[in-house]
């Protein structure tokens, strides 16, 4: 086989990349994704993306790099020998699937146009249903002896296969982001604490501690790999797809790592806005498309304009007499309550909480300026241990999404343009803050 394909590998070795051409073909920029069901477009059954409109590439085994998958794991790894145009379509089960890489790959080249040209490598080495602990560095003891291939292990793998072709063709190789689409198990399956990856015994007490965890377990690999200087950012979604209590920790954590680790772990936002599919736990094809072009939108502001991304989130909350006021950084003033897009479920998704046997309710919210809102109660609080809550009050044995499920109307102005159309404007992340 020749090389008259760039992005094919005319070298068989697998152990360096001395015998390579020089290095001065396009960058490689690899983004690798992990996560549970959503990660691998579980059920998004319709693809959407059969064309690559910019040169975005995948390996030739697809974009999903194992094969052979049941519902606890994968036993193949697919070994790739090219890079090949990236559209949708491949398989994790028994049907073809649209996963977000598609829509975060062409939102990059999209929102790339604007800037400079910048293509981007995905592969995805999600595993359907799995908890933090099966896909972090080492894996689960449970899954031992199942002939499973553990999901980083995969990731190292894409890595080296990644540089290797890269390599062989001329192109210098990095490794730019981490996405992880995840926390629905570990909503329902508790296995904290963990001892930590480095062997520090119950150093990981809870999903926040493992996010932090997984990104510098992520970078380190990376770094190993390619001996590059640049930080790999874990980029993560909020989940919002739980529906069998009221409330959940994991959307509260995966804020909490974006506020300890800043620029390391990045929340990209909240998805209660996104369409489900009728399982009432997956999304949409649309909705991973769209997922996709979230995740892009952050990565831009990071690796392209070489900033920092903060999603909707609130930087303050005070009380005077009866009215709560809460600050936002707001990406894209000035804020928006849109009940179009998602329907209201009642106070816009704010909750009011305290210790009391008496607690006030909530009577308005209203905007306060371009980047607060103010929240009049019944009456002023008394009791203790108050909490403002927003976009976590789930009715169980409900869907998820915009007119269902946990959500909230709070959105920013953001005009970001995307491939089909769909609306890209940055929702208010869901939290729990203490009220002084």
């Amino acid at each position: 086989m020749g090389c008259a394909l760039v992005v094919t590998a005319c070298s068989t070795s697998t152990e360096g990349h001395d015998a390579s051409p020089p290095l001065t073909g396009p960058m490689v920029n690899h983004i690798l994704s992990t996560g549970q069901s959503n990660s691998i477009g579980f059920a998004a059954h319709t693809v959407l993306s059969l064309e690559q409109p910019f040169e975005n590439l995948m390996f030739d085994t697809g974009v999903i790099t194992a094969s052979s998958c049941d519902d606890e794991g994968c036993r193949v790894y697919e070994k790739p020998r090219s890079f090949v145009p990236l559209v949708e379509g491949d398989h994790y089960f028994a049907e073809p699937v649209e996963t977000m890489s598609a829509g975060l790959a062409n939102q990059i080249g999209l929102l790339a146009s604007e800037r400079e040209k910048h293509d981007v490598l995905v592969s995805v080495h999600g595993r359907s249903g799995n908890i933090y602990e099966c896909l972090r560095k080492g894996g689960c003891a449970f899954q031992d002896g199942k002939g499973y291939v553990r999901a980083f292990d995969d990731a190292l793998r894409e890595m080296k296969d990644a540089h290797r072709i890269a390599s062989a063709a001329g192109r210098p190789y990095i490794v730019r982001a981490v996405t992880a689409i995840h926390g629905e198990s570990d909503h329902y399956d508790k296995s904290f604490p963990l001892d930590g990856t480095d062997g520090t015994p119950g150093a990981i007490q809870n999903y926040a501690d493992a996010l932090v965890e997984w990104q510098r377990d992520y970078e380190e690999a990376a770094r190993a790999e390619t001996k590059q200087k640049e930080h790999v950012p874990l980029l993560i979604s909020q989940m919002a797809n739980w529906n069998d209590r009221p409330g959940s920790d994991i959307p509260g954590m995966q804020l909490e790592a974006h506020e300890r680790a800043p620029g390391k772990v990045v929340l990209i936002g909240p998805t209660y806005m996104l369409p489900f599919a009728n399982d009432c736990i997956h999304y949409t094809s649309e909705g991973e498309r769209r997922l996709g072009e979230y995740f892009a939108k952050a990565y831009t502001k990071i690796v392209l304009d070489r900033g920092t991304w903060e999603p909707l989130r609130p930087t303050s909350v005070t009380i005077s007499d009866a009215t709560i006021t809460v600050r936002f950084k707001v990406p894209s003033p000035p804020l928006v309550l849109d009940t179009e897009q998602v329907t209201d479920p009642g106070a816009y998704g704010f909750d009011y909480v305290d210790d009391g046997p008496d607690t006030p309710t909530i009577q308005s919210v209203d905007l306060a300026g371009d980047d607060a809102i103010a929240i009049t109660l019944s009456a002023p609080p008394t009791a203790g241990n108050r909490h403002l809550r927003y976009a976590l009050r789930a009715t169980p044995q409900t869907c998820p999404g915009p007119k269902t499920g946990p959500r909230g109307n709070l959105r920013d102005s953001d005009a970001t343009p995307s491939q089909d159309g769909s609306d890209l404007a940055n929702w208010a992340v869901a939290f729990d803050a203490t009220i002084p």
